[in-house]
Formats: structure tokens, sequence, C-alpha cells
């Protein structure tokens, strides 16, 4: 039989890579104005394409924007802590110009008051971001205001395996051919959680997370 476990998101375990958004809060100056009043299409192929290892939104369309925001909050999310190198990539290539440095700041702060998982990501720990829902507030050509709904789960050698949940809001502007972020604030109201998962023998420990998952990572979306 499956055993009961119930998650405790106190505020020590809230800390983990995915809080580093709770930092990126002043990006740029953009805010939502609205809501959109139709339902957004579903992405294309060609709504994402691959820079130098980075998915770059590259339509300037409703569908287009959202899959620009799916994946520039997912990968932000998973490579601010774990992965310094390839979020410094995704910043210089989708950033605004005027958002990058204080993105970049805010970063190497992150990282370095976040003792217990910078280590844990040192010694082999992982983390994973996925977009569980997103919803599209305002599109016009070249600006696009995008809410998404953000899972975040962090395991390895040096922590408990645990996930976190953020409602994110990202401003998006047209420039040069592609979509880029000039704001992208975890908002100050929490966003649902589950807080009771079933979980059979000991499939909630990391060597679970290791040996189920293996071999597998984030996908992009809105890549064909």
């Amino acid at each position: 039989m499956g055993l009961r476990a119930r998650l405790v998101m106190g505020e020590e375990r809230a800390r983990i890579a995915f809080a580093g958004l709770l930092a990126l809060c002043a990006l740029g100056a953009g805010v939502l104005i609205g809501r959109a009043s139709g339902h957004a299409n579903h992405a294309s192929p060609a709504a994402v394409v691959m820079v130098g290892g980075v998915p770059v939104g590259v339509q300037d369309t409703r569908a287009g924007a959202l899959a620009a925001a799916d994946n520039y909050v997912a990968i932000a999310s998973q490579t601010v802590e774990q992965n310094p190198v390839e979020f410094a990539h995704l910043v210089d290539a989708v950033y605004t110009p005027t958002a990058r440095s204080g993105a970049l700041a805010v970063a190497v702060r992150v990282r370095a008051a976040d003792v217990v998982d910078m280590r844990n990501y040192a010694q082999g720990g992982r983390a994973v971001a996925v977009i569980a829902a997103r919803r599209l507030d305002r599109y016009t050509p070249r600006r696009a205001s995008v809410t998404s709904w953000l899972g975040g789960f962090v395991w390895g050698p040096g922590v408990s395996p645990r996930q976190s949940w953020n409602l994110v809001d990202t401003t998006l502007t047209w420039q040069r051919g592609r979509w880029l972020v000039a704001s992208m604030n975890t908002e100050r109201t929490p966003a649902p959680v589950p807080s009771v998962v079933f979980v059979n023998g000991n499939n909630n420990q990391s060597a679970a997370f290791d040996t189920g998952l293996v071999g597998m990572t984030a996908p992009f979306y809105g890549a064909g």
C-alpha cells in the first residue's frame, strides 16, 4: 500500500533554486495592464528556434509570446543556481539590454546567499522546472504579458527532495526579430500548492528521482 506523505513547505524548505525568481523583481518597467479577451492559439513548431543552445521565441504572435515565456521562465528558474553559465547565456540571448546587468547581479547574490542548495548542486544534485499552466494577459504586436504557474523540483545528496510553486509575471518586448524579457516578477500572492502526495515506499527519496528520471531532461516548449 502507498504511504501518505505530507510535504511541509516551511520557510527553510522553500529556499530552493526556484525561489531565486523572487529576487528578479526589477528587471524592467513592464506592468500588467489588462487581460486577454480570447483563448490563445497553441504554439506552432516555428514559434521557438535554438540559437546557440538557447530556445528563442521568434514569432510575434499570441502563440509565439506564450512559447517564448514558457521557455524563458522555466530555464531561468532551473539554471539561476544549478547552472550559472547556462543562465548567463539565457540572459545574454533573451533579456533586454537594460535588464541584463541587473539579472546577472541578482543571480550572483542569490547564489551567494543559498549555501545549502549550491553545495547540493556541487555534489551532483539536480533541479527541474515545469510550466504547469500559463495565461496570456495582454498582447499587442511587439509587447506581451504572461502569467505562468511554475513548479520547481530539487533533489540530491545535500537536500531532501522538495517542490516549490510560484505564479510568475513576465513582460516581453519584441526586438531584433525575437521576444526579449523586459521583466520577470514572482507574484507576492501565494501560488496554488499541492500539499499532499501519495508515495510508494521510498519514492520520495533522492535515489528514486535519480533512478526514475534517468536520461530525462526538461523539454523545450513550442519547439518541433
